[in-house]
Parts: structure tokens; sequence; C-alpha cells
């Protein structure tokens, strides 16, 4: 791991781990035309851009910093089937059937991920698969019925895992019973980010990036996003971003929390360490509402992320992180140590899940992708590229999660309030 990160990006193990020969690309001075003008050059951005030069569009794409210098590069690299909202809660708002269509537009995601990791060559490893799920409460019962439930209902895949099979990774006295999905997996985001953002250039899509966009105009049958010194004329304009975009479009930013969360990574342990703790290579989260989720890194570091806070910070992101570090697996205190420590704005919805769609005849959007991500966005690009180069309709599925209003800064503590209850109700449940 580098001490310095790649120019332009917050200092992160992601950043860090760049290679040294990571493309940057112009800002915009001048005039552009294209058939599609993209917003956003994090995940939702960059595979709507894939999707649609893939279909033969011309493409030019916009980002206020770096590709990938927001939350797309900056999480925790699980790449799971569906949502932020949980698969049952979908089930209760749309029917089985209508919510297990969403979530296979997930598993699909999924594959195409590593398909695309595969053909393009995208130096992202190394892919471990399989992601476990753990229980702070002894409740054999309850877990083995939600997996019976989750597959028979939507297919999910996982498999029960009793206490002492969970303890055999996991040396803790916190954890009981366990979810294994034996399909999700986990790489390096910000690499990922970057090799898609190669392609699409290859594939003679124009990227721009350290150019902030001021302005979204109509203009005759098409649309003009400008910047501070250029502009892109385009038939069609995608929005894939909210939380930063800085006052574009009031009616996107204002249906989203931006939800703040935080991550460390440590020192590089030993084997020995490591059997001692954490004794796998799979990504762990718990099922608490407030969870921890963690993953030992390719380098034996132990990449720990947590928490959440809506219009507050943290001060001490490293602290944090190693003491609920220490309250899991107490044998690494003197053993572990933060190197790096971060934190990043997540796009919430107060429904949970993406918002994808169209504003006006040409005007999309592709935002909103909180907490669960990594497959989601994949979804969203290739809905939006399918519907403006095929005039396919799957985008549509997404309508009960329209743009809806999420309270404006007064939503942010109303959400803020109820993080701190349920992280009480954590507390006292175990």
């Amino acid at each position: 791991m580098h001490s310095i990160p790649e120019p332009g990006y917050i200092d992160c193990y992601y950043s860090r781990t760049l290679p040294d020969d990571t493309k940057s690309y112009p800002s915009l001075n001048g005039a552009e035309e294209a058939d599609v003008c993209v917003i956003g050059g994090g995940l939702a951005g960059i595979n709507t851009a894939l999707g649609l030069v893939l279909r033969g569009k011309s493409v030019v794409l916009v980002e206020a910093k770096r590709v990938g210098w927001g939350a797309s590069g900056r999480n925790g690299g699980f790449v799971a089937k569906g949502y932020a909202e949980d698969h049952h809660a979908l089930g209760k708002k749309l029917g089985v059937e209508a919510a297990s269509a969403l979530i296979n537009l997930t598993k699909d995601a999924r594959q195409l991920i590593k398909k695309r990791i595969t053909e393009y060559k995208i130096d992202c490893g190394p892919l471990t698969h399989g992601v476990l799920t753990v229980s702070w409460r002894d409740n054999a019962e309850a877990i083995r019925e939600d997996i019976k439930r989750a597959n028979d209902r939507y297919g999910m895949g996982l498999e029960y895992w009793p206490t002492e099979k969970v303890r055999t990774l996991c040396k803790t006295e916190r954890y009981y019973q366990g979810s294994f999905s034996p399909d999700d997996f986990q790489f390096h985001p910000l690499r990922y980010v970057q090799g898609l953002a190669k392609v699409i250039t290859e594939k003679k899509g124009r990227l721009f990036e350290n150019s902030p966009v001021t302005a979204i105009e109509k203009d005759g049958l098409g649309w003009v996003v400008k910047t501070a010194e250029g502009q892109v004329k385009a038939h069609d304009v995608v929005m894939c971003c909210a939380v930063y975009s800085e006052g574009v479009n009031r009616r996107l930013e204002n249906a989203l929390f931006p939800v703040q969360t935080f991550v460390t990574v440590t020192n590089a342990l030993t084997d020995e360490q490591l059997r001692g703790s954490i004794n796998t290579h799979y990504p762990i989260y718990d099922m608490r509402y407030a969870c921890d989720y963690y993953r030992v890194l390719s380098d034996n570091r132990i990449l720990w992320g947590g928490r959440v806070a809506v219009g507050n910070r943290v001060k001490d992101i490293a602290g944090a992180m190693m003491a609920d570090m220490l309250k899991v697996y107490p044998q690494l205190k003197g053993v572990a140590d933060a190197e790096v420590a971060w934190s990043g704005l997540m796009a919430y919805a107060p429904h949970k899940m993406p918002q994808i769609g169209k504003l006006a005849p040409g005007y999309w959007y592709n935002t909103g992708f909180g907490g669960h991500g990594l497959a989601p966005t994949t979804v969203g690009g290739e809905a939006i590229a399918s519907a403006i180069a095929e005039n396919d309709t799957r985008y549509e599925q997404f309508a009960p999660f329209g743009v809806g209003y999420a309270g404006g800064k007064a939503g942010r503590y109303v959400a803020q309030l109820a993080y701190w209850v349920w992280r009480a109700r954590d507390h006292f449940s175990v």
C-alpha cells in the first residue's frame, strides 16, 4: 500500500493502491456534442455510459472530480445481490413476483460484473466468492425460517450456518448463527471503476474530469449541459448523482438523504494473528440495523466499516472503528492498528431503493444507491442505457420508488434520530 493516494482522490486504502499508470482525464473546455450526456462518474454514471457506447451511442460523461471519487470508489467492496431495502419488505410492497423480478436483475448484474472483469481484463481482484452475514443473537429457529422464506420466495441461494461453523471462521463469542451467500463476492471498487472508464474511452466515449455541472437547460429537442468552461449538447441527459450535485437539480437532491459512513484499514497482520481472530477472507457483516462490515484484504490488512451519520461527523474515525472492532475481537488489541481511515456520503431515499427513471422527455435519472450499490448500479446503468438506445421499458419496474421528498435539512435530523433509536435497539437486544 502506498503512503500517498492517487492525486485528486481522498486518502483511503483504495486510492493508495491504484496502479502507478492510473489514467486521468481532461476537464471539459469548449463545446461537445453527443447523443447522450451522462453527469456523474461514479458507478451509476460509468455503467450508464458503458451500456450506451456498447449499444452504439455517442456519449460524453462529465465528472466534478475524479471518476469513482465518491462512494463508488471508497466502499466496502461487497458485490451482492439485492438492494438496501430488504427482500421481504420489497415483497410486502410489490408482491413476491415483482420483487423477485427486481432481485433477479441484481443477480444478472452480478454475473455481468464478473463477465466484464474477465472480458476487459480489469485488475480489481482477487475475487473471493462468498459473503457471510452473522447474528449477534442466539436465534437459530428464526434465522433458519428467514433463510427458507428468502430461498423459496426469491431464490436467494442462502445457506444456514450454525454457531459452531460461524465461530470456526470468526473467533468471537459475539456471533451466533449465520447466513452464507456463496455467489456474492468482493473486489477493489476503485480499480473496477477505473477499468470501466478505460473501456468507455476505448469504445470512443469521451470522459471529462474536474468539470462540475452548473446547469442543465432545454435546447430544442435536446438538452445543454453547462460547466464553468464548456458545454455539451445532447439529445438525452442522464443525471447519475445527487448528494454531490450542488443544486443542479433540486428535485433529485431533495429526494435523498446524504448519509455518512466510516471505514478504517489496519496494518498487515500475520497469518497466525488472523487465524486467531478473523480466520477467513469472506466479507462479513452482521444482522443489526447499525451493522459492522469488514473483510481481510489480500495483503492481510483488515478493512472495517460501519456506523452512519446524517448531519454530523465522527471526529476520530480510526478510533471509533477500532473500538468497534475490539468489541468483537478483543484479542486484536495491541495487534491491529489503524493505518488509514476515511468517510464518505451515500445517497439514501426514504424507501431505500434506487431512483431510476425519467423526469421529462430525454431527461433521465439513475441515483440513490446508498448502502448497497455495486450490483444495483449495474442494473441502473443497463436499464437506462437500454431505454435510451433500444426503447426498453425495464426501468419502469422502479416506478414504485419514484422521486419523492426526503424532508430537506429537517428530514436529515429525523433520519439521524431514527438511526440512534435503532442503534439503541441493537444495544438492548443483545
